[in-house]
């Protein structure tokens, strides 16, 4: 042990030198957490541009009539009531299917079956597609 510890054992200014390297380490550090935080706040909006754009793109091919702007108040508004046109079934049983996917990707198993509960899910809120 005594042997490390005299390796370590260096002159005034080569220790000086040493705790600036640490010191500007640390800064940077300090610098990186905070980039990584707004980061986080940039990759959580474009899930959010990125959810609605998809949930908009999607129910309009199949007829729906939503705006973005209107998916987005939707989303923001949502109760657990009843929806009242199939459009906003649409819209929540499509955000609540994205959801699942986004918080487990790297959990799921594409399957069959797999499939199917997605497609239960994406239709939970639909009267005229339940069985």
């Amino acid at each position: 042990m005594d042997k490390y510890i005299n390796r370590l054992n260096f002159d005034f200014q080569t220790n000086q030198k040493i705790l600036n390297f640490i010191s500007q380490i640390d800064l940077y550090k300090g610098k990186w957490n905070i980039i990584e935080k707004q980061e986080n706040i940039y990759l959580k909006e474009l899930r959010k541009i990125a959810t609605i754009e998809s949930i908009g793109s999607s129910t309009r091919i199949e007829g729906g009539t939503l705006t973005d702007k209107e998916i987005e108040k939707l989303l923001n508004d949502v109760k657990i009531t009843k929806l009242k046109t199939r459009d906003e079934q649409e819209v929540i049983g499509y955000y609540d299917t994205l959801k699942i996917i986004f918080e487990n990707y790297d959990n799921i198993r594409l399957s069959e079956n797999y499939i199917k509960q997605l497609h239960q899910n994406l239709l939970r809120h639909s009267d005229k597609d339940t069985r």
